[in-house]
């Protein structure tokens, strides 16, 4: 209480000075990033740079499907449901033609649908529309990311196989590994009610099944559930 007390203090005491660019919205302990839309910003604390996000002895595909997709998440921020409706000096202002917010929106929808069908608890189903934001983010930054690694590779790279796994595959096993996490039942109620993201285990499950090239990594074929049909496949950015 006395926490709350002071941080409202602090708060309040900002009211009718300048706006102070220079202060983060997280410490740096915080193992999380954020993007800011007013200021167009992406800040990442010193926590999240260490593993599994990050580790400086890993392999190039270790780390850009670790932090690789956690910086492409935040930058396809600027460009999710609530991100693309500020411009890019983080004023709210419609930069959209017609055309291209008619198409985001039809694409959107689908991947709204695809977290709805997702139940986390009997007959407790994710809410596609509150957590679209960052699942968007998540498909578009684990795509942006799987590109740079193969632009960080270069086209002469020979994969050294680890562990009898190929780079695609490893890049794939690291962005499960960062969603590792367990709730308790009532927990996951709250969070199925009022968190902007959705659950971990579909965080990892979700973008991937929209990526043709993970099914090649592994192997998956049509109808296995990993592999959404042509027809249901989501690919925004």
């Amino acid at each position: 209480m006395a926490v709350a007390k002071y941080n409202h203090a602090y708060d309040m005491a900002k009211i009718g000075k300048p706006k102070d660019k220079s202060e983060w919205g997280m410490t740096p302990q915080t193992v999380n990033a954020y993007y800011n839309p007013l200021q167009n910003e992406i800040v990442f604390p010193a926590a999240i740079l260490q593993p599994p996000f990050f580790d400086p002895s890993a392999d190039l595909a270790t780390n850009y499907g670790g932090i690789g997709a956690v910086i492409g998440h935040e930058m396809l921020h600027g460009y999710d449901d609530q991100g693309s409706r500020f411009d890019a000096k983080g004023s709210f202002a419609n930069w959209w033609q017609p055309a291209d917010a008619e198409g985001f929106s039809a694409k959107t929808a689908m991947l709204v649908e695809q977290f709805n069908s997702y139940e986390a608890q009997p007959g407790k189903m994710v809410n596609g529309k509150l957590t679209l934001g960052e699942n968007i983010a998540d498909l578009g930054g684990l795509t942006v990311a799987y590109d740079a690694l193969k632009l960080a590779s270069g086209a002469d790279f020979k994969d050294p196989m680890t562990d009898g796994m190929t780079q695609d595959q490893r890049f794939f096993i690291n962005w499960a590994t960062v969603w590792r996490r367990g709730f308790t039942d009532k927990e996951m109620s709250v969070r199925l009610v009022t968190d902007s993201h959705a659950p971990a285990g579909f965080r990892a499950n979700g973008a991937p099944s929209n990526m043709p090239i993970f099914a090649a990594a592994f192997g998956c074929k049509a109808g296995d559930p990993m592999v959404r049909s042509d027809d249901q496949r989501i690919a925004i950015w």
